[in-house]
């Protein structure tokens, strides 16, 4: 497993060890109190050799598992994630492979799940250098004033609704890129750290005191890092095809990068030395009317097509996905929690 074994390696052993501990304070517990002959403190030790040895039992099952699971859920070829990314970009699983840049090729759910989010955005660098292309001579007529042309008609009042359209779309994309790096640092952390505190839950479930918190953050370590990212590629993939962006395309064969399909930015180099001359009015205004048409697909359909698909994915599927992650923490906890008989009834609710 790359998440738990790669990043941090001795998350199993330290598990293991940490219950096997419980175990042998349990036996000595036990052997104490036969000793000195209290029967009362012989239950309990009893009662608590059987929560390690469940503890035990329960580290080398979720390894078992991950060391199993991982590769055919979230390996870079021939997993469950890499045919559903494919299918979610409209390609045929079976006949078409992505081919990764070198130290580039997702190996967990995470990953892939931060792919799916990365797909997204990739248009919007590209559709903000276009915005700043197209807002130089828009920003400049509309800072025009109408007392310079003693005429309403001849200001840039015309044109400011235009700027203030280019100014609205930046904010909104800026706040989706906040949210993606945001997303991107959270799941950073979970790879990493995923073994470390199921280690730490391990721990705090072989005392009675800290039982059920030690079982709570076992199950949230693993619903962190397998069920939440396999909820959002699930449902990032069935929803995807209804609010896909006409700019993201499927990456070319052999190939890893996407297809934004964004117009070339025009050419507004020629305002760079002579922006501040009044001279240059007429030119924006040739500027503009030479990239009318790409201007009315930026502020109208581009601009709605690639808002529609940012909000799902960054905003609408992570927050369904982690409505999931909750719901099979709370129902996992009984599974890894204090009483025996809540481990059947805890079962039961999970399957």
């Amino acid at each position: 497993m790359d998440g738990f074994s790669v990043f941090y390696a001795n998350w199993g052993p330290i598990a293991i060890a940490a219950a096997a501990l419980s175990v042998i304070a349990s036996s000595m517990l036990i052997m104490l109190s036969r000793l000195v002959g209290m029967r009362s403190l012989e239950q309990v030790a009893k009662t608590e050799f059987v929560f390690a040895a469940s503890t035990v039992l329960i580290v080398m099952m979720t390894e078992g598992v991950i060391l199993l699971a991982e590769p055919l859920l979230g390996g870079t070829y021939n997993s469950l994630a890499s045919s559903l990314y494919a299918a979610s970009l409209g390609m045929d699983p079976s006949s078409y492979q992505l081919a990764f840049a070198p130290g580039s090729a997702p190996t967990s759910l995470i990953d892939w799940m931060k792919l799916y989010m990365q797909t997204s955005t990739t248009c919007v660098d590209t559709f903000l250098h276009t915005l700043y292309a197209l807002a130089i001579p828009v920003d400049a007529m509309a800072s025009l004033y109408m007392e310079i042309f003693m005429s309403e008609h001849a200001s840039g009042f015309g044109v400011k609704w235009i700027s203030e359209r280019i100014i609205n779309t930046t904010s909104s994309l800026t706040f989706y890129m906040y949210i993606y790096y945001l997303l991107a640092h959270i799941l950073n952390f979970v790879k990493y750290y995923a073994g470390f505190f199921f280690s730490v839950g391990v721990a705090m479930r072989a005392f009675p005191p800290t039982r059920g918190g030690g079982s709570y953050v076992m199950a949230l370590s693993v619903g962190l890092y397998f069920i939440f990212p396999l909820a959002y590629i699930v449902i990032a993939t069935l929803s995807l095809p209804h609010v896909q962006s006409n700019l993201v395309g499927a990456p070319p064969p052999g190939g890893y990068e996407y297809v934004c399909s964004l117009p070339a930015v025009p050419e507004y180099t020629q305002f760079a030395c002579s922006g501040a001359d009044m001279g240059t009015t007429v030119e924006y205004q040739n500027f503009l009317k030479a990239n009318e048409g790409l201007m009315t697909d930026m502020l109208t359909m581009h601009i709605t097509s690639l808002g529609r698909h940012l909000v799902a994915s960054l905003c609408i599927f992570p927050l369904v996905a982690f409505t999931v992650l909750f719901t099979f923490v709370l129902n996992v906890t009984n599974l890894f929690g204090g009483n025996i008989p809540e481990i059947g009834r805890g079962l039961v609710r999970l399957i």
